[in-house]
């Protein structure tokens, strides 16, 4: 009796182990994953697409889960570019933009109505007003609401909303978005290195594990009303870089330059 009931549950445990394998294989994470996270934080279509390359080039060297580290560290640039905060209540940003209280959506004011995770509903000015403003003036905007209804508009800020921040984040800040994107870059083996960095542009150079160029991105040279230059702002497929002694050499380079035109 105790043989057969042992044998049920190991029977029972296999069953379930490969219920849970099969679950797993059914969702595990593709290329299409990462790359879908990589548009919706507004990186190039140039950028995905050597990503796309380099991965098919040897898709056995990244399996699902180093796919899953990628997108986590994708996730984690995004909150390097942009989080929530104590509110600011009153900030007036602009003559026009300021921390009022929430008005229903219309059709001529463009607003965009929101609902936070406290269930309150607010209405936010709309995509090209945000773009439009200044690095500081979005954050004292954003701030201007409460953390929940600031994660709300986080959540839901386009990829063109994301473009415009990257390309106005002051240049220490970018050094470290890009320190963590480099982290996603090893889950698909790119190398980039960075050739030039201000607060208004940002040119780095793609290369795969063998050393070949593939792609290079440039910000700041070409913007438009958007904030970004389509050529690619971050090398979002995958960015390999060494900031502890890159950055430091860019940032002595700047300096210097700095201070002979001074």
């Amino acid at each position: 009796m105790l043989k057969r009931s042992i044998t049920g549950l190991l029977c029972t445990a296999a069953a379930a182990a490969g219920m849970l394998t099969f679950s797993m294989s059914a969702y595990a994470t593709t290329a299409d994953d990462v790359a879908a996270v990589a548009r919706s934080y507004g990186y190039s279509e140039e950028d995905i697409q050597a990503g796309y390359n380099e991965y098919y080039s040897h898709p056995e060297d990244h399996p699902s889960e180093r796919l899953d580290k990628a997108i986590a560290k994708l996730h984690e640039a995004g909150s390097q570019i942009i989080t929530t905060g104590p509110q600011v209540p009153n900030n007036t940003v602009t003559t026009t933009v300021q921390a009022v209280e929430p008005e229903p959506e219309t059709p001529q004011s463009g607003g965009i109505t929101l609902t936070a995770s406290d269930g309150t509903t607010f209405t936010r000015i709309s995509k090209e007003e945000f773009i439009k403003l200044s690095y500081d003036e979005k954050m004292a905007y954003v701030s201007s609401f409460t953390p929940a209804q600031q994660q709300a508009i986080i959540d839901n800020l386009s990829p063109e909303e994301y473009r415009s921040l990257m390309k106005q984040t002051p240049s220490q800040q970018k050094l470290q978005i890009v320190g963590t994107l480099s982290e996603a870059a090893e889950e698909i083996g790119l190398n980039v290195t960075v050739d030039e960095i201000t607060d208004d542009s940002l040119t780095l150079a793609m290369r795969n594990d063998r050393g070949e160029l593939v792609n290079v991105s440039t910000a700041g040279a070409s913007v438009e009303d958007t904030g970004y230059d389509r050529r690619g702002l971050i090398a979002i497929a995958g960015i390999l870089l060494s900031l502890g002694i890159s950055a430091a050499v860019l940032l002595m380079r700047r300096f210097k330059i700095s201070g002979s035109e001074n």
